[in-house]
């Protein structure tokens, strides 16, 4: 079984030398992680951006409550960028990727709850000038967390009347967000459906006829910062490969 919580990301990018171009402040502050446009000006008079530069971040600079699995990323329109950073609130980076075109900068890791979030970077316009990348966010608090436990271990070995099971630290009441974000395969393929208990603490998957023998099967429940209830989110996905027993 492999539950993956989200506590922050961890991979290290080099640091970036102060500038002394400004960046003007964006022209719209979206709350809940909508992207804004951030128009840069230059240094003294004699440093304007060219007429289509963007910087647009998303979220939004200064947006709060923002999902930890939402996309984030980093565009820049008629220029590139040079150098980009997100770091959490206590200094480690975020792992991302840049685009081949280096106008996309994007995360690949999911982010952590109640953390602020800081960019920093370099980007160039289409004339060659440089303007600095700085702005910051936080994603949501959750009030409660919710932990999740299978009846299944990875790698295990079950009989044909095996159900899945998952059984939540605190009743769900978005029942259909759950269900969406649960998904049972097998080879052979094997028809199934799920059901909750009465108090909505227990989710179960049984197949609609007994599981072939030998079947190959893998439980995929991408529950990590998702709502459950209001103010409950998901502490962790679970990935559980197992099999049945052969004849």
């Amino acid at each position: 079984m492999w539950l993956h919580n989200k506590t922050g990301p961890l991979r290290a990018d080099s640091a970036i030398n102060p500038l002394v171009i400004a960046l003007l402040l964006p022209t719209a502050l979206v709350m809940g992680g909508c992207a804004s446009e951030v128009v840069p000006t230059g240094s003294n008079t004699t440093t304007v951006p060219t007429e289509n530069f963007r910087i647009v971040p998303e979220p939004a600079f200064n947006a709060s409550g923002v999902s930890p699995v939402q996309p984030i990323r980093i565009t820049v329109t008629d220029g590139t960028l040079l150098s980009v950073s997100l770091k959490n609130d206590e200094g480690a980076d975020v792992a991302g990727e840049l685009s081949d075109d280096q106008r996309r900068w994007v995360a690949t890791e999911p982010l952590g709850y109640d953390r602020r979030y800081t960019w920093t970077g370099t980007a160039f316009d289409a004339e060659g000038e440089r303007f600095p990348i700085e702005g910051s966010f936080r994603t949501l608090a959750p009030k409660t967390v919710v932990e999740i436990q299978p009846n299944l271990v990875d790698g295990g070995l079950y009989p044909r009347t095996a159900p899945i099971m998952l059984r939540f630290s605190a009743p769900v009441e978005d029942k259909d967000t759950v269900v969406r974000a649960l998904k049972v395969d097998a080879d052979p393929r094997t028809e199934g459906t799920w059901s909750w208990s009465e108090d909505d603490s227990v989710v179960t998957w049984r197949p609609e006829q007994q599981w072939e023998p030998g079947t190959n099967a893998r439980l995929l429940a991408k529950l990590y910062a998702v709502r459950m209830s209001e103010g409950h989110y998901g502490a962790s996905d679970v990935d559980i490969r197992f099999r049945i027993t052969p004849d």
